[in-house]
């Protein structure tokens, strides 16, 4: 007797499942894609995979296969206020002086 392989749909995650399983909270996913939408030909722009959405105000989808790639963007990226997403995550800090 023969077991017919059945094709598994993919399932693919939402914004708050790749947050919690990436350790991190959904602003700061927001402001890793905010920082490709600004930089697109970065070094570590190039390291976070493109999300799936089927329009400007729809959800965003991430293959699982893509947590390995926001896994190493999160470890290769510089920590710190005055870091690579300063221009996105400080915008609007007033400068002192």
């Amino acid at each position: 007797m023969f077991i017919e392989e059945v094709e598994v749909e993919e399932k693919l995650l939402k914004i708050q499942e790749v947050a919690c399983l990436l350790g991190c909270s959904v602003n700061t996913i927001n402001h890793w894609y905010a920082f490709k939408k600004l930089k697109p030909s970065d070094e570590y722009s190039k390291l976070l995979p493109d999300f799936i959405q089927n329009g400007d105000r729809q959800c965003r989808y991430w293959h699982q296969e893509d947590m390995w790639k926001l896994i190493e963007f999160k470890q290769k990226l510089p920590k710190g206020r005055n870091g690579i997403l300063g221009a996105v995550t400080q915008k609007y800090a007033k400068k002192k002086g």
